[in-house]
């Protein structure tokens, strides 16, 4: 099992602060950066927008990046038996087909890294006022970096649309990004939320007032001007999705179809 962070509406972090966060994340884990890369243009190629990840090493990266010649980059860290990566962190943009995200992930299991990185989120939150992320499990590191984006219809939860978060997101896809503000992507072990969040309307009340209202929900703590920290155990997910689910709340809520009755021939 593999850990997974998304922050999302980060067009506003600079790629110099992205890439200081990045090497916070590695740090908050124990382990090494060994390596980098970063998107570049193909001029010309063979169709417009056809781009390449040009591999550099990590001082080189920082030279581009803080010159102004890398945008949208990757740092990782590579290890014998590790499929892509052991951890790796990203910096995206509305450029190269994608859209402003981060996304950061490693090879540990949630509960080996867990408070290690809600403190690393809570600092980042903060520090470079992110308005949305999430932390969820995937079973391999390919889909902790597809979930991240949207990409190749990964869902985590049998009750989610794969595709449905992409098509919201800007970009490529134009979409409303309505997850920074008036809808949840999920819900997930932990979430980060603001404010606008926490005023969506949930069997005729506010979010806000809906969590605190019973320990089933999880546990909301404030952690910043107009930022909190939403956390679910394991074993109340499904019933808190269902729950956001039904309300109009969630982005890729798909809801479960009954099944057939199979009739059997005489």
């Amino acid at each position: 099992m593999c850990t997974g962070i998304a922050l999302y509406d980060t067009e506003h972090i600079s790629p110099a602060i992205a890439f200081e966060i990045g090497r916070s994340f590695f740090e908050a884990i124990g382990v090494p950066v060994t390596g980098g890369s970063y998107y570049e243009y193909l001029i010309p190629g063979d169709h417009e927008g056809d781009h390449d990840l040009v591999e550099v090493s990590l001082d080189r990266l920082k030279e581009k990046i803080f010159a102004g010649e890398a945008d949208s980059f990757w740092l990782y860290c590579e290890r014998k038996g590790s499929v892509p990566w052991h951890a790796a962190f990203s910096r995206q943009t509305g450029g190269f087909g994608s859209f402003p995200h981060l996304a950061a992930m490693c090879e540990f299991p949630p509960d080996g890294v867990y408070i290690k990185l809600t403190d690393w989120l809570k600092d980042v939150a903060e520090r470079a006022q992110v308005p949305y992320g999430v932390l969820y499990a995937a079973g391999k590191m390919t889909n902790t970096y597809y979930y991240a984006g949207g990409d190749n219809g990964t869902a985590l939860f049998p009750y989610e649309n794969g595709f449905a978060f992409k098509h919201e997101t800007p970009g490529l896809y134009n979409g409303e990004g309505r997850y920074v503000d008036q809808m949840l992507r999920m819900v997930y072990p932990c979430n980060l939320l603001n404010s606008r969040h926490l005023n969506m309307v949930i069997d005729g009340v506010r979010l806000e007032d809906w969590i605190t209202g019973s320990q089933e929900r999880g546990l909301l703590t404030r952690i910043g001007n107009d930022q909190w920290m939403w956390e679910v155990g394991e074993e109340r997910l499904d019933s808190v999705n269902q729950a956001c689910g039904e309300a109009g709340l969630l982005v890729a809520w798909k809801s479960r179809q009954p099944k057939k009755t199979v009739r059997k021939l005489p």
